[in-house]
């Protein structure tokens, strides 16, 4: 059953400002009920308009800005999509596929491209030109977006030749160069040398779907009309979508989901706050003549688990989390 608990930093004690358990548990992610008015008319909260103020300034690191005539959401999914397609900057192992042939003539470029990607360098100069070269990290990626492989040019500026890799936060798969072709995007031999190699990592696996034969001029065809299709592998293991899956759009639906999840948390949140907001005015000690302004932060990518909030007019934070 869900708790909120709540602890000032200001000076290091835990509090617990709900009077009980939060009525139903864990939120629904998804859940997109709007919360009744607050009963409490002095205290000032919009985790939408923090999440917003969050989001505009991040945008940046990944050289975009906040479209204000879009959507709160359709900005949200184009900075998801921003964060997938640009790798953090952290130490990463490199898994070499047993397939990996690297041209004589890139020799050197994959070996500082491998000391980079195992410092934690930043790999935005050998990305997609999207967003290498014309600062669009927010367009839709469809091998990435439908298989979960990234490609990396061999030298700043772009190559003839580029390296397809599957990237997390802490490994680096690197699975094969290919010739910069329209129809390498729809190769399926990535896609069989990742199943070969990391058949855990893998995901997208279905039961009972026959793969499609297709010739790569039909597969490119179906990626230029966003469209999903199952693909078998030698031993019949069959893929659909492993990096998310493509929508009518275009867009990857896992971060359709993820922007979803967000906001669906973000009004949780505000509700529980909203639900007992005299025991937060105990808690920080301020009457109910008093306004109450507080804020939700962002400092960690687990914040929608155990928010922290911050209220201004004591300088304190406050951390919920389910017990």
């Amino acid at each position: 059953m869900g708790m909120a608990m709540a602890r000032n930093e200001s000076n290091g004690n835990y509090f617990n400002p709900i009077s009980g358990p939060i009525a139903g548990g864990p939120p629904d992610p998804l859940a997109q009920s709007s919360a009744p008015p607050t009963a409490d008319p002095m205290l000032k909260l919009d985790f939408r308009a923090d999440w917003a103020e969050f989001i505009r300034t991040d945008m940046t690191a990944y050289s975009l800005t906040f479209r204000q005539s879009w959507t709160l959401e359709k900005n949200t999914e184009r900075y998801l999509n921003a964060k997938r397609r640009i790798p953090r900057q952290a130490p990463r192992t490199i898994h070499e596929s047993k397939e990996l042939r690297i041209p004589p003539q890139y020799a050197n470029d994959y070996a500082a491209l491998a000391k980079l990607i195992r410092e934690g360098g930043d790999l935005r100069p050998y990305s997609s030109r999207d967003i290498a070269k014309k600062k669009s990290a927010d367009k839709n990626d469809p091998l990435l977006n439908r298989w979960g492989i990234q490609h990396l040019h061999f030298r700043r500026g772009g190559s003839g030749d580029v390296l397809f890799v599957k990237i997390t936060d802490t490994d680096a798969f690197v699975i094969q160069p290919l010739p910069h072709h329209p129809q390498v995007w729809v190769n399926t031999s990535l896609l069989q040398i990742l199943h070969d190699n990391w058949p855990e990592t893998t995901e997208g696996r279905v039961a009972g779907i026959p793969g499609e034969s297709l010739l790569a001029s039909e597969r490119l065809a179906l990626q230029y009309g966003n469209r999903n299709f199952a693909t078998a592998m030698s031993d019949g293991t069959v893929y659909l979508s492993p990096g998310g899956g493509v929508m009518g759009s275009g867009q990857c639906f896992d971060d359709r989901v993820a922007s979803d999840r967000i906001f669906g948390y973000l009004a949780y949140w505000q509700r529980v706050v909203e639900d007992n907001a005299a025991n937060f005015r105990a808690v920080l000690g301020i009457s109910s003549g008093e306004e109450l302004l507080i804020k939700l932060t962002f400092e960690n990518d687990d914040w929608w688990r155990t928010p922290i909030l911050y209220a201004p007019i004591k300088q304190a934070r406050l951390s919920l989390a389910f017990q």
